[in-house]
């Protein structure tokens, strides 16, 4: 088996070198989401110790065609820094191997996430909602993975923006809410939020969980991204982004 330390040494340097590589899971199959989480786990010390400070988290594989597709049962959790700034399309591109982007709904914390919720109370842990972007890119060429990969791999994180913070209330029903996802100016995909696990604050109770279970939380004014409205396109030189969310208003990348 690779050990923990070896894949998150073998993950560092293809992201830096940005050289995609075969899945860990191609010569070993036996890696698990326990022995994947470990090595994310790592990775993440070794950035805060670097000077990377986390601020946020990210959920993927919030719907149900994409768990079976990937061979999941439930969505996984990434974590986010403040190195993953999105900035300009440019700066993206000059340190990304296979970027892709795609459309999201964030949340703002208004409350520390230290317990778990139900879906009942979990709107009351966010002060802000905003129309998002994430961009992602796989260490594993093709985006070609299985779940302990991906979860090695921090859920492919590489950078996020979101648009400006709106008050809960003012974004009406979440998952009533459209979204059109488009690249210069054509439709590139359309989905309301009901795409995000049925609706976006279920991403933010199978974080709860999620943290609970693993003895750890997320403090007041972090961000969470609840998932993707729709598949991922890859990012091009150039291109220009734009996600319109019914109530939230667009925002708008290149």
């Amino acid at each position: 088996m690779t050990s923990v330390r070896a894949a998150a040494d073998e993950l560092r340097v293809a992201r830096l070198d940005r050289v995609a590589r075969a899945p860990f899971t191609d010569t070993d199959p036996s890696l698990d989401e326990s022995w994947g989480y470990a090595v994310q786990d790592l990775d993440r010390a070794r950035r805060v110790a670097a000077g990377e400070r986390v601020v946020g988290a990210k959920l993927g594989l919030t719907s149900r065609a994409k768990q079976v597709t990937i061979g999941v049962h439930q969505p996984i959790v990434g974590f986010l820094t403040d190195a993953m700034d999105a900035g300009a399309g440019a700066g993206v591109l000059s340190r990304t191997g296979q970027p892709r982007i795609e459309p999201e709904i964030a949340f703002r914390l208004g409350a520390a996430l230290d317990r778990p919720l139900t879906f009942e109370d979990v709107g009351d842990v966010v002060d802000g909602v905003a129309v998002a972007m994430e961009i992602i890119d796989s260490r594993f060429a093709g985006f070609r993975f299985r779940p302990a990969d991906v979860l090695a791999d921090n859920t492919s994180a590489a950078g996020f923006l979101t648009g400006p913070w709106i008050p809960p209330a003012r974004a009406g029903d979440l998952a009533a809410a459209g979204c059109v996802f488009s690249v210069d100016g054509e439709v590139a995909g359309t989905a309301t939020g009901a795409a995000i696990l049925g609706h976006p604050l279920r991403a933010l109770v199978h974080l709860a969980e999620h943290l609970a279970r693993r003895g750890e939380m997320l403090p007041v004014g972090s961000v969470v991204l609840a998932g993707a409205f729709t598949d991922a396109v890859p990012v091009r030189p150039g291109a220009t982004y734009r996600v319109r969310i019914d109530g939230f208003g667009s925002l708008t990348w290149s």
